[in-house]
């Protein structure tokens, strides 16, 4: 956030205007400064509207520096002894400065997908926070390997924009739209390439210290529980023995604790596959059953009944109003 005041400022827009109710002094925002998802995404699309920038975010994100804007954890990122040990570290701890999304490092293959996907409700702002996020991802590609990796593509989660040409122009890179994944692809033989500033001493120091450096109150096992959901709709799905494995516990050890936080997987799951698929509804031309098989249920029919116990329409009728909302 501390690099959107210089962004604004740059284009000619009014700064203060822009920030003007935030409760933010856009001339006091820190690099380690943190504000609620809700708002960022409300502050991302009133400076991309105010500025008359749609792709602002592309501008934003292309600031971004590892440790400047990551603290101890983009230090140790920068200490892994290879490229996927840094984005593995950066996956790890995204809980720790991040709420609301999780950032994904998936094998497809000959090739990794590195993204970031919301487990949250869409917002006006979410396009321009994920264009942030993918030039966040190049940036990071760049200073990790020395400017040596050299992504394959760029994927963005929404429908093509007007203005498609800078996205191409701005990452140099071919950018495909309408997908289920907002990441940069990069060829798996690049995730052996050893970092500039590797350095296992320096590794050893930060691991025994960034727990308790980066939490203010640890993660909830709701909250790891979400945040496993969401990561798990780019693998085998969102199972509750699948869930259970990624976080190390058995599934009846983890139905306790969710019970003792007044919370059932079931529940948690239905708010996580709600959140996403209002999101690519509303954000991308994806046909209906595509989604539906996404977020893993068994047939166009079954997505279809579950959408309509959550918002008491189809997800069809539901995509028709958001359109018509917009007119």
């Amino acid at each position: 956030m501390s690099e959107l005041p210089g962004v604004l400022q740059d284009l000619g827009a009014n700064v203060e205007a822009i920030f003007d109710g935030s409760g933010i002094d856009p001339a006091a925002v820190a690099p380690d400064f943190r504000m609620p998802f809700r708002d960022l995404l409300e502050l991302l699309d009133r400076a991309a509207r105010m500025s008359n920038c749609p792709h602002l975010g592309l501008l934003f994100g292309a600031r971004f520096e590892v440790v400047k804007h990551h603290g101890l954890i983009g230090e140790l990122m920068h200490s892994a002894p290879t490229l996927k040990q840094a984005l593995v570290d950066c996956v790890t701890w995204q809980l720790g400065y991040s709420s609301g999304a999780i950032v994904y490092l998936n094998r497809l293959g000959d090739e990794y997908a590195f993204g970031y996907a919301s487990y949250e409700v869409s917002a006006p702002g979410t396009r321009v926070l994920y264009d942030v996020i993918v030039c966040i991802a190049l940036r990071m590609l760049h200073e990790l390997s020395n400017g040596e990796v050299k992504p394959v593509e760029a994927h963005f989660a929404y429908d093509e924009p007007a203005n498609r040409a800078i996205y191409s122009k701005l990452l140099k890179l071919p950018v495909l739209f309408n997908q289920n994944r907002n990441c940069v692809i990069v060829d798996a033989a690049a995730m052996q390439i050893t970092p500039p500033h590797a350095n296992a001493e320096v590794r050893q120091r930060l691991l025994a210290v960034i727990g308790e450096a980066i939490w203010e109150t640890k993660p909830s096992v709701s909250a790891k529980v979400g945040h496993a959901i969401r990561h798990l709709m780019h693998y085998e799905g969102p199972t509750m023995s699948a869930v259970a494995r990624e976080l190390g516990v058995h599934p009846r050890t983890l139905r306790r604790r969710l019970a003792a936080e007044g919370q059932t997987f079931e529940q948690l799951c239905d708010k996580v596959r709600y959140a996403v698929a209002r999101e690519m509804l509303e954000l991308t031309d994806i046909p209906v059953g595509e989604i539906g098989a996404f977020l893993s249920f068994a047939s166009p029919g079954v997505f279809s009944n579950a959408f309509r116990r959550w918002s008491g329409m189809s997800p069809s009728a539901w995509r028709q109003q958001i359109l018509a909302s917009r007119l």
